[in-house]
């Protein structure tokens, strides 16, 4: 499967809606962000071109969803100022944001266990079946992921696409689903928790290692990479709350 059919797959088995326009597919990407709380009332999205370089589109296809959102409310566009979000109600056009508020309930503790068992069996087979495409999509995401060492919400934005491309990759829809479920927990926390110094360096530096693990071929290092990020974000989340 190549990198846009995957992209694609992404929103058509998350949310159950039948595969659309890459426009329509960035219209659900930005509502899931939404959704998750990378994205709240006031904050600004990233510019056109940072947005486009994150999820792997053209600025074109990026114009054409916010021009959507913005005519629903969801986003406020004026000339020359940010694009900022305009409301939180974003109704049928987030992808499971039903789901994602389920997933706040949960016991922080229980969900870590949970997200190292599973992500190391998405790890393992995503090392075996990842394809050439995806891996070359993984590095362009880290070169994005450092051009926004200093945005965090940019940085959150390219950390999902990076997860969720790992987790399709594994080639069991069930189990990307529920790691994806997973990694939304506390999302909108997480901003506070990579705003800190040397944090979104840290996370990229586990990045480069679940990578060189998918690279090799290496199920191993690529399930011990993913562990050792894991336990990273549950401590640093936990220090959050303590």
């Amino acid at each position: 499967m190549d990198v846009r059919a995957m992209l694609e797959d992404d929103v058509a088995t998350l949310g159950g809606a039948p595969k659309t326009s890459m426009k329509d597919f960035v219209v659900q990407k930005i509502t899931t962000f939404i959704a998750t709380g990378i994205l709240k009332v006031g904050d600004p999205l990233p510019g056109e071109r940072e947005l486009a370089s994150a999820l792997s589109v053209s600025r074109e296809t990026v114009r054409g969803a916010i021009l959507i959102l913005s005519t629903h409310g969801v986003l406020s566009v004026a000339q020359g100022m940010r694009t900022v979000v305009a409301s939180v109600d974003v109704g049928e056009l987030a992808v499971q944001a039903a789901r994602y508020r389920d997933i706040a309930a949960y016991n922080l503790d229980d969900v870590h266990e949970a997200r190292l068992l599973i992500e190391a069996r998405v790890a393992r087979a995503a090392a075996v079946k990842i394809e050439p495409s995806t891996l070359d999509y993984l590095r362009n995401s880290i070169a994005a992921q450092e051009a926004a060492c200093d945005d965090p919400v940019r940085f959150l934005i390219c950390d999902r696409e990076f997860h969720t491309a790992i987790y399709r990759s594994s080639g069991n829809a069930v189990l990307a689903d529920v790691a994806a479920d997973l990694y939304s927990y506390l999302l909108g926390h997480r901003k506070r928790v990579v705003s800190q110094p040397g944090t979104i360096a840290a996370s990229i530096a586990d990045h480069r290692m679940v990578l060189a693990g998918l690279e090799t071929r290496d199920p191993d290092a690529a399930s011990a990479a993913f562990a050792t990020h894991e336990t990273r974000i549950y401590t640093t989340t936990k220090l959050l709350f303590s």
